[in-house]
This record gives C-alpha cells, structure tokens and sequence, in this order.
C-alpha cells in the first residue's frame, strides 16, 4: 500500500493547489532558537522515543499490548522530570477531548452492540463480492468521518473477517469470485484504506483536529476536500487492489 500512499499524497498536494491555492509567491520561514549541545535530557527523549516505537513494531514478539508501551513515554518523562506542570499546561486538551470522543463513541457502539446489530443486519451472502467489498469499504468510510479511523477499523475488521470467511468457503455461491479479487487479505487491506480516507471533519482522525485547532483550517474547506478526497481515494483504492495489485 506504500505506492498507493505516495499517489494519494500527490493527488492530495494537486487538489489543494485548485481550491487553496497560495496567495503569496515566497514562503519565508524562520524558526528561532539557538544550537545546544545535547545533554542528558536530549538522550532519555531519544531513547525513549526510539524504544516506544520498536515495542509499538514488536508487540506480536514481545506481547506487550500498544495501550501499555504508550504510557511508557509518559512514565519515563514523568519520573526523569522532562515533563512537568508547565508542559501538561500547554497541551490543547480540547483537540485530546475531540479526538477522546471519537473512540469513546466507537467503543459506545462496540460494546452495546450497536455496530454488529448494524452489519449483521446487511444481507452480505446474498450480494455479488463487488458489491460487498464496495458496501463494507463505504460503511467503513462512513463510520470513520465520525468516530476516528483507528476506532473504525478495529470495531469493523474483526466482523468483516466473520464474513470473509463465509464467502471463502468452497460451499458459498460466490467463493470464485470472492478469490477472484483477492479474498479475505484484499477485503481487509480495503477495509483499512477506506478508514484512512476519512478526512471530512475534525472528529475523523487526530491530524484533522490538531489542523482544525490552529484556526486557520475552516470546517468547510475541510469537507469539501475531504469528501473530494474520499471519492478519489475510494475508487482508486479499489482499482489499485482489485485490478492493479491484486491479492491472486
């Protein structure tokens, strides 16, 4: 999916040139400060930095879960003195509460289960493989904008793999087709793309409201690309693993 990344970025970088595009000729940038020589809190902040992120890589070896590792950089700092009062302070804690909010309602609509009451509610045996990776990845896309991509994807991949198998089985009417575009590795790679192209509000995922909370990014230029966005990525998504890399 690297490849697919690298087109959406360009045709992202594209899209925003038409609708923002700049009103100056020179972009001068200048970033105060003055050189100093690394000391000791420079090197626990690499270290620990470094280490969360081969724990997050790791955790099928190591077995520590990435909610455990996460708290690690917030222990160490603590305790080393690194983060104080003073920076808990300059947090924006409205963008933590927006983004929060967004996996509270996914976890809302897990628990109670209100989301597989939803999916198991859709008839996916009865319907042509095309249109159950078209609907899945729609409804992925949908969820998404509104309670965070990586919500999304944990609440709907575990359901979409129940029903990946039954459409694996040599039995199902429309086993050959379903192995035809790729099986259950391309309905799941399909179903994380369509999360990731959430990008219409700033609940969708915390880029967006981290963007959003600076003041210069307005809601409505948000949805209009992002939904422009969406549609591009969601039918490129689906040429790219279907056709172009097909999981066969």
């Amino acid at each position: 999916m690297i490849p697919f990344v690298l087109v959406m970025v360009l045709v992202t970088w594209v899209i925003l040139q038409l609708f923002l595009p700049f009103k100056s000729k020179e972009l001068e940038l200048k970033i105060p400060g003055k050189k100093r020589e690394t000391d000791w809190r420079t090197r626990v902040v690499w270290i620990t930095f470094v280490g969360t992120i081969l724990l997050w890589a790791t955790e099928s070896l190591t077995g520590i879960s990435s909610n455990i590792v996460a708290l690690i950089p917030l222990g160490v700092l603590s305790v080393t003195g690194i983060f104080g009062k003073e920076e808990i302070k300059a947090i924006d804690w409205s963008v933590l509460w927006l983004v929060a909010g967004g996996f509270a309602l996914g976890t809302a609509m897990e628990e109670s289960g209100l989301a597989n009451k939803l999916l198991t509610s859709i008839p996916f045996g009865s319907m042509k493989v095309i249109s159950v990776l078209l609907f899945a990845g729609l409804v992925c896309y949908l969820l998404s904008n509104f309670i965070s991509n990586s919500a999304t994807a944990a609440m709907l991949i575990p359901i979409i793999i129940v029903v990946a198998k039954g459409m694996s089985d040599p039995a199902a009417a429309n086993n050959a087709s379903f192995l035809a575009v790729g099986g259950t590795p391309a309905l799941k790679s399909f179903i994380a793309m369509s999360a990731s192209l959430a990008m219409v509000f700033p609940i969708s995922t915390p880029p967006n409201a981290i963007a959003h909370s600076t003041g210069t990014v307005r809601s409505r230029d948000m949805a209009r690309i992002g939904l422009l966005l969406g549609i591009i990525g969601f039918a490129l998504g689906y040429f790219w693993l279907t056709k172009l890399f097909p999981f066969t």
